[in-house]
């Protein structure tokens, strides 16, 4: 005759494991009681559905705070410029652009509006690592919607980075608009970007993030060959019609063929990423 053994129950595992799935449950209640308010605000937001972007609040905020792709924090805090730029970007949806030039440059500059908001509710910032959540958790009304920094990374913008359908896709070198307020990724553009400046803004902040000393260091004699983190944190972008991230890097670095390339060279990413918040008082 064969007895069965009942098995133990492992209570104190059990009883961590329940504990475990009960934080998890009130954590997301808590989250989705702190994001309820955007969700409302967004459904009472009256929408315009135009055919072209209005970010002119933005382009004002950008020309009067913003310098050197840095902005001005401290003053643009209390400035009323922050929360008309923040009304008219809740109020203006993309959903009858016609251009793919313009829905980018939507999704861009209200990308990079909400960096500057997040900034300016914690100004002065003193731990500039604890926003990076902030662009993941907190809510903003866009274009009738809530949407976080993150969401509009990766719902709207990073699609058309990588879509392999030419018709609909946006230049990879397109990521080189993108701030998120960090000393490490590329600068913020002194105006609002629209069609008509789009590829002049990106040819303009890619050669100046790869021409960065910080960002960039090819010296074959040394065997060096050493870029920014910001390449790695988007690497299947800089993918887009390159090899590898280097050689997206090194031809923009130099169009003319000019450098010495060394194919056998150690390729590694530059560890120090600045971290620093790009206020204009620093």
């Amino acid at each position: 005759m064969i007895v069965k053994k009942n098995k133990q129950v492992n209570l104190p595992a059990l009883a961590v494991s329940l504990a475990l799935v009960a934080f998890g449950l009130i954590m997301t209640f808590v989250q989705d009681v702190a994001r309820a308010p955007s969700h409302i605000q967004a459904y009472l937001t009256q929408v315009k559905k135009p055919e072209r972007p209005d970010f002119s609040k933005y382009d004002l905020l950008l020309k009067t705070f913003a310098k050197d792709g840095r902005v001005d924090y401290k003053n643009l805090k209390n400035s009323p410029l922050l929360q008309a730029a923040m009304d008219e970007m809740a109020r203006n949806s993309p959903d009858n652009f016609k251009s793919l030039d313009d829905t980018i440059c939507y999704w861009i500059n209200a990308h990079n509006l909400i960096a500057i908001k997040i900034v300016c509710d914690e100004y002065p910032v003193t731990a500039p690592l604890k926003l990076k959540r902030e662009f993941v958790a907190r809510l903003f009304v866009v274009g009738g919607k809530a949407q976080s920094a993150e969401s509009i990374w990766t719902d709207w913008i990073h699609p058309k980075l990588v879509e392999k359908r030419k018709e609909k896709a946006v230049q990879a070198d397109t990521i080189f608009l993108l701030c998120r307020a960090y000393l490490g990724y590329p600068e913020i553009t002194d105006h609002a970007v629209t069609a008509e400046t789009l590829r002049a803004d990106v040819e303009r902040n890619a050669d100046k993030f790869i021409h960065s000393p910080s960002n960039f260091d090819y010296k074959p004699g040394e065997h060096v060959f050493a870029i920014s983190r910001f390449f790695q944190f988007y690497r299947d972008v800089f993918g887009q019609g390159f090899e590898d991230p280097w050689a997206f890097a090194l031809y923009y670095y130099d169009k003319a063929d000019k450098v010495p390339f060394e194919p056998r060279l150690a390729k590694i990413f530059i560890q120090n990423f600045n971290w620093s918040i790009n206020d204009i008082s620093h």
